[in-house]
Parts: structure tokens; C-alpha cells; sequence
């Protein structure tokens, strides 16, 4: 028995909406058939099976939300063929990204922040989702937790992905703020919301005059999106930004290390995100 479609190895491509394409099997055997198929890309794996009557099977609905390596058996009777092909993601443009977003309770400035992460991609050169070196994939970059392979191949399902983390750090900072009847303002929520998004608070409360106020101790690298400095660190006290970038930029391709003057910073991020 033989595949007669596809081609070993053909490419299939998701539209940029998304759509999954159909992907049409085909074996030059009669009679009922069993398709044993996997779709693997890195470390996500997903596995089913599905039977016909004759000797046709569409993979669409069975592959929708995943990508990579498709790998299918079939078999009719006691014959067997197998036959592997690749499926490969096309990008959105930003403005349906931006769509989408609108059409989302809680997608209100979550635009930026896609902007800031991935500038609207989530299909790298090689047309797979984006990685980054701390397993943050997709448009949203989602990381901990750590995202389904629906979330990492579907950008509808990253960004709902990311929404549903936006809204928790939302909810974090609104606690935060509001401590003991505190009150703030809607840009106050959404500075310290941002900033969560990234790691830590953006404000703290200032006792004298009755109101949250930005870290004033942190001074950020304007060339970054989240790097900045601790001024009260004795190395940092009395330096320049331009002094401070000047001595520290050359280590932030190797990540910071233990006793590093500088620092990863939401406050920073949120600086950079939100102007």
C-alpha cells in the first residue's frame, strides 16, 4: 500500500487569520481505513487516530490549533504506508490583531504590550512560533504557565492566553492599590498593572502626602524596555544614566549575574510600554 497524496514532506500552511488548511490523505488501497496520525514541534506532541470507510482522509479538523510534524499511518486491513508533512504558520497583520482585541472584555491596552513583546509576530523567519531563550512563546510571549501547544501554534489562543494572565496581574495590582482603602487613579492601575506584567510593583505609598507614587529609587536604561538601575545601590549612587548604561550595557546579552549592579525591571517596562 502506498500514499497517492500528499507528498512526502509537503508544506501546509495556516492562513493568517488563523485557518488550518485541509490536508487530504490518500492510499491506492480499497475498503475501510484507520489513520494513526501525530503532530509533534519541539517538546508538544498530540496523537489520535480516526477511521473511514474508503480510502480518503482529510486531517484538517484532526490538526486545527497545531503545527510542525505530521506524521500518518494508515492502514486497510493488513497493509500498511506511512507518510510525514510539515505545517507551517503565516503571520497576522497587526491591524486584526488590534481587531481582535476590541472585540475582548479585557483587551484595553493589552495592544501595547504585543507591541512591546513581539511587534504583532508570532510566526518567526522559519514561519513556527516564536521562542525566546526562557521558553516564552508566541505573541504574548506566555512562559509560566507554561502554554498548551493550541497556544503556542493558534495566535487567537496565545493572546487569549495572555489576556487571561494580563487580567490576573490586573487584578494583583488593584489589590495592591487599594490596601486599606487606598485610592488611586485609572493610570496609576494601569502603570502598576503593566509593570506586574513584567515582575514586581510600580508604585509605593508616600505617608506625607497621602498618595501612590512611582519607585523613585529606580533609574532606567532608556536604550532598553525593562533594564534599570537600584540608586540606592552605593555602586549606582550619584551616576548618570549615561555612566551607569556605559559600564553595564556590555554584560546584558549574557543575562544579569549574582552581585550585578543593574537589574531587570517592571518598573522599567512599564516606563518604556506605557511613555
Amino acid at each position: 500500500m502506498n500514499f497517492k497524496t500528499p507528498r512526502l514532506n509537503e508544506l501546509f500552511t495556516i492562513s493568517p487569520t488563523p485557518e488550518w488548511p485541509s490536508v487530504l490523505f490518500e492510499t491506492d488501497a480499497s475498503g475501510a481505513h484507520t489513520w494513526f496520525w501525530t503532530v509533534t514541534w519541539g517538546a508538544f506532541s498530540r496523537s489520535g487516530q480516526s477511521a473511514t470507510a474508503a480510502n480518503q482522509w482529510d486531517a484538517k479538523t484532526a490538526i486545527t490549533n497545531l503545527g510542525g510534524t505530521l506524521m500518518v499511518r494508515a492502514q486497510a486491513g493488513t497493509d500498511t504506508a506511512g507518510i510525514t508533512v510539515k505545517i507551517q504558520g503565516t503571520n497576522p497583520v497587526a491591524g486584526d490583531v488590534i481587531q481582535y482585541l476590541a472585540s475582548t472584555p479585557s483587551g484595553a491596552g493589552f495592544d501595547k504590550i504585543l507591541a512591546q513583546e513581539s511587534k504583532f509576530r508570532h510566526f518567526n523567519a522559519g514561519n513556527e512560533p516564536v521562542k525566546s531563550f526562557d521558553n516564552g512563546f508566541g505573541m504574548c510571549q506566555l512562559t509560566t504557565p507554561p502554554p498548551s501547544f493550541e497556544q503556542a501554534w493558534n495566535w487567537k489562543l496565545n493572546v487569549d492566553g495572555g489576556l487571561a494572565l494580563f487580567g490576573k496581574k490586573r487584578s494583583g495590582a488593584i489589590a495592591y492599590l487599594s490596601q486599606g482603602g487606598r485610592s488611586y487613579t485609572d493610570g496609576q492601575l494601569k502603570y502598576e498593572t503593566v509593570c506586574r506584567w513584567n515582575g514586581g510593583s510600580y508604585h509605593v505609598w508616600d505617608a506625607n502626602a497621602g498618595a501612590w507614587k512611582r519607585k523613585s529609587n529606580i533609574l532606567c536604561d532608556s536604550k532598553t524596555g525593562n533594564i534599570g538601575w537600584d540608586m540606592t545601590d552605593v555602586q549606582n549612587t550619584g551616576k548618570t544614566e549615561a555612566a551607569l548604561h556605559n559600564r553595564d550595557s556590555g554584560k546584558y546579552l549574557k543575562g544579569r549575574a549574582a552581585g550585578a549592579h543593574w537589574m531587570y525591571s517592571g518598573v522599567c517596562y512599564a516606563d518604556h510600554v506605557l511613555g
